[in-house]
């Protein structure tokens, strides 16, 4: 070829191999999905969120206020050693004073409501898994069973019958100068449409597993409730984060759905994280999805929307790749002039954009 038919061709070439649609196949179907996700109720932190999904194997579930509503109530008290069900309301309510556990909020509002005044504790401290302080020259301590193990050492024929009778309620430990004070039972409702839920995602082959900070055998209950069969109870918030790592090295690809604070290490420890919405929960700040209505079929349904967009990605590329394996020989073989070459860059490029349009369409 002379010099001017060679550079026709060349530049036709140039045209029609110009990457503009490859460029968006991925980007536009990426943040369509964000921006669909959202109508949802479904805010989406990372994009790498959507082709996380196909990996994974594994899913830990939060207990409370993810399984559970999170609404604690106080069903019951049953004081040990003299003291009477409103010195230990006073008491807990003194020790929990500024705290903001759903617990502890719960006891403070029994107080008011029983026109109880929290009593004066001093040395308040907040030791991560329980609280301590000083009253009336006695050490006092409030939480779980671990926390005051020492306290209710040689009490199970004491605490066995309260436990059995009030299976699938949470306990707190109440202490005073190193003898057990008071048992606190606590009760949380299911989240509405949770079996259901959770009966979907067993259906799609995911390995389900229960952990709570909430004693084992409340969060044993909870799961054979939900015919969860793998769960596990008094987990601190690096214990839960230790729990998935450990998963992990063992190969599997873990979704971890939780809320709050406590299940913050968790959640970026985990392979694809989901924040179930709790107001200003630290959670939803490092998940990389979060479930704004709160609704645990979300789960379900952000797992079938992500395997969507993640098939308009692939259908993208394939008509990217298409368009490039038939048009560039044709190009190289000088059939095409570069005008006709720019309308098939364009078509190219409008095919990529009206086929993501059909995911918005649909969704």
């Amino acid at each position: 070829q002379d010099a001017d038919a060679a550079m026709l061709r060349a530049v036709t070439v140039a045209v029609i191999a110009c990457p503009c649609a490859l460029g968006i196949a991925i980007p536009l179907a990426r943040v369509a999905g964000v921006a669909l996700a959202a109508r949802k109720g479904m805010l989406i932190r990372s994009f790498s969120a959507f082709e996380r999904v196909e990996k994974l194997d594994a899913l830990v579930l939060d207990k409370t206020g993810t399984v559970t509503r999170g609404d604690w109530k106080l069903q019951r008290i049953i004081p040990f050693n003299g003291f009477t069900r409103e010195k230990v309301l006073g008491l807990a309510s003194g020790l929990e004073q500024g705290a903001s556990h759903p617990i502890a909020l719960e006891l403070l509002r029994e107080a008011r409501e029983h026109h109880i005044r929290p009593e004066r504790v001093a040395v308040v401290q907040d030791e991560g898994n329980g609280m301590s302080g000083l009253w009336e020259g006695l050490e006092v301590k409030i939480d779980s069973a671990g926390f005051l193990a020492e306290e209710l050492a040689g009490q199970v024929l004491l605490l066995e019958p309260i436990r059995t009778q009030s299976a699938g309620s949470s306990f707190v430990y109440l202490s005073a100068g190193s003898r057990p004070a008071a048992v606190l039972v606590f009760g949380d409702e299911l989240r509405a449409g949770i079996e259901p839920a959770i009966a979907e995602l067993q259906r799609r082959g995911l390995r389900l597993i229960l952990v709570s900070g909430d004693g084992m055998e409340t969060t044993q209950a909870i799961g054979r409730r939900l015919g969860i069969a793998e769960s596990w109870g008094d987990r601190l918030p690096t214990e839960k984060a230790a729990f998935v790592s450990d998963l992990q090295k063992r190969g599997k690809k873990v979704l971890m759905v939780g809320d709050g604070i406590n299940d913050a290490p968790a959640l970026a420890q985990a392979d694809l994280s989901i924040a179930v919405f709790a107001g200003g929960s630290l959670g939803k700040e490092v998940a990389d999805v979060t479930l704004m209505r709160a609704d645990p079929a979300q789960i379900a349904e952000f797992l079938d929307f992500a395997r969507a967009v993640n098939r308009k990605i692939r259908q993208n590329l394939v008509l990217t790749f298409l368009y490039n394996a038939v048009s560039i020989p044709v190009a190289m073989s000088g059939l095409l002039s570069p005008l006709v070459a720019v309308c098939a860059m364009l078509l190219s490029s409008l095919s990529v954009i009206g086929n993501t349009y059909l995911l918005v369409r649909k969704h």
